[in-house]
């Protein structure tokens, strides 16, 4: 790895921390750099913002739990196979609420950085049948918003989120979305 490659990967992983240890908010991009053993102006050189790290950190976590989930999917629908990950990434979400939060909150008016991502994942759902594109984003509109009903509510459980979820797609199947 080069050195640019290699300071990159430690403000990632040094903002990721201090994220989970003490919350987006008041973690500043100076604590960042300490942590990282880098100059502030370094961290910026890497990431315009610290919601950039952030984002970009969150893609990195979720397409690690999509690796994990995958490896124990067995479902054959779509929408089996959504429940399946969504047990993984609600719980993910659920146990790093706040600064899910605040990437909701930050990427819902720049969705472009996730949106390779979710095309991926709208596809790996429809692997084992025709993909159909209106029913796959009717099924990513039911499960971002199972993630921010959670998130908005404490004492939301994985459990409930995947009953909610399922919830919603007995209604899209039985509509023939």
């Amino acid at each position: 790895m080069k050195k640019r490659e290699i300071t990159y990967k430690k403000i990632l992983e040094s903002g990721w921390l201090l994220f989970q240890q003490k919350g987006f908010e008041e973690t500043t991009t100076r604590q960042i750099a300490q942590q990282a053993g880098v100059a502030t102006g370094t961290v910026f050189a890497h990431f315009p913002t610290k919601l950039e790290i952030l984002k970009v950190a969150m893609y990195e976590q979720i397409e690690q739990l999509i690796a994990q989930a995958q490896k124990s999917d067995t479902q054959h629908s779509a929408s089996l196979k959504l429940r399946h990950y969504a047990k993984y990434l609600f719980a993910f979400y659920l146990d790093n609420r706040a600064f899910s939060k605040e990437l909701i909150t930050g990427i819902i008016w720049q969705s472009h950085f996730f949106s390779a991502q979710l095309d991926l994942f709208k596809q790996l759902l429809f692997s084992e049948q025709e993909y159909d594109e209106l029913k796959a984003s009717v099924m990513m509109d039911c499960y971002f918003m199972t993630v921010i009903e959670g998130l908005n509510d404490e004492t939301s459980s994985v459990d409930d989120l995947i009953y909610r979820l399922s919830q919603k797609l007995k209604l899209i199947s039985h509509q023939h979305v």
